[in-house]
């Protein structure tokens, strides 16, 4: 199987780091720092080296590309897998690649472009592109919707990705919709949408499984899994459990939290550095009863998430400062710190306060 795509697989790979000649060939036309996040109002708050941007991300697409690629060929029943879905698998991670390396090249090259409308085009079209090529795949273990009741029975198979196919497409065409709306909006629909592409067709196949059952079509001992099958289920779903765990630590946990000794205070951030302030470097300090980061305000390097803003930030009033920040809180402690800016937070005003009451204190000292 690996010999008679080894063309296909060469081509796809050059084309996943084909940004990467670009970039060099633009080296010197590209910024030191270069936007690769935005957050969800369309803003850019997040910057990477242009190393790393030419570099890194096209050999992260590039690994993620074989990884797919391995565990698609390795399938036991991969050669009885349609062509054309195989195609579809090695031409994911190039097409990516190309499409959000010419978007951050773009940008970076001081063209106006807007994120939402690239996000929600590449994105609604691979799902419309996977819906209408779920109704072709044959049972396998990698690709489509691998539960007991499609992996045992191919009638429940073909009629889930029948089902799964229409609901992928109707998703896609959602997500595309949202080209028009700014990019929280995008996040707003598409989340949702998501977790419906993911659980409907999963839905129902057991529904159908139950109507197979009381026609008498098929029987629970027929939907047992082999032990092989069962191990590759067992791995899918640890991956998946991974995966998605990280996901949700990194976007809606973490903290940090502050110390107070005799001559300095200590921030103990979980994701982030630590950073130690001495209370004699302390050039002034200001509570704000709202933090409103202006339209400026850009991360350079730091930790974002939809709990906390941590790391290098940069804004037309401060300029580079470092922020340690909850996302919830209205209120914080602007410092000035070896002519340095800090800004940082509670979790509630009330916690914010009290920051500044005791760093008032402590100064006094």
């Amino acid at each position: 199987m690996l010999k008679k795509h080894k063309k296909t697989l060469i081509l796809s790979s050059i084309v996943i780091l084909l940004p990467t000649v670009v970039g060099l060939l633009l080296w010197n036309y590209l910024p030191e720092q270069i936007i690769t996040h935005w957050n969800a109002s369309g803003q850019p708050d997040g910057f990477s080296g242009r190393t790393f941007t030419i570099f890194g991300l096209p050999a992260i697409m590039f690994v993620l590309h074989w990884f797919c690629v391995l565990c698609t060929l390795f399938d036991p029943k991969a050669k009885e897998q349609n062509p054309k879905v195989f195609y579809m698998v090695l031409w994911i991670m190039p097409i990516t690649s190309v499409l959000v390396s010419g978007l951050t090249y773009s940008v970076a090259l001081g063209y106006e472009l807007n994120p939402a409308i690239i996000i929600s085009l590449l994105l609604g079209l691979l799902f419309i592109i996977m819906g209408n090529y779920m109704p072709k795949c044959t049972p396998n273990h990698t690709i489509g919707v691998r539960i007991r009741w499609t992996l045992r029975n191919t009638e429940n198979w073909n009629k889930t990705h029948r089902f799964a196919g229409r609901v992928w497409v109707i998703g896609g065409i959602c997500v595309l919709l949202t080209m028009f709306l700014p990019l929280n909006g995008f996040f707003f629909i598409t989340f949702p949408v998501i977790i419906i592409l993911s659980v409907a067709p999963g839905l129902y196949s057991y529904i159908y499984y139950k109507k197979q059952l009381k026609a008498e079509t098929t029987t629970k001992e027929a939907n047992v899994l082999t032990p092989s099958e069962k191990r590759t289920n067992r791995f899918s779903i640890i991956i998946s459990v991974i995966i998605l765990s990280i996901a949700i630590a990194f976007l809606f946990t973490g903290k940090f939290t502050l110390s107070y000794g005799d001559t300095s205070f200590t921030i103990d951030a979980a994701y982030w550095d630590d950073a130690s302030i001495n209370y004699a470097d302390i050039d002034t300090i200001e509570y704000r009863e709202a933090d409103d980061p202006d339209a400026s305000m850009k991360r350079e390097f730091g930790y974002g998430s939809f709990n906390l803003l941590m790391g290098e930030f940069d804004s037309d009033e401060f300029g580079t400062y470092t922020r340690y920040s909850y996302t919830a809180c209205d209120s914080c402690v602007v410092l000035t710190v070896d002519e340095k800016t800090m800004v940082l937070n509670g979790k509630s005003d009330e916690e914010t306060k009290a920051i500044y009451e005791q760093l008032l204190e402590k100064m006094d000292q």
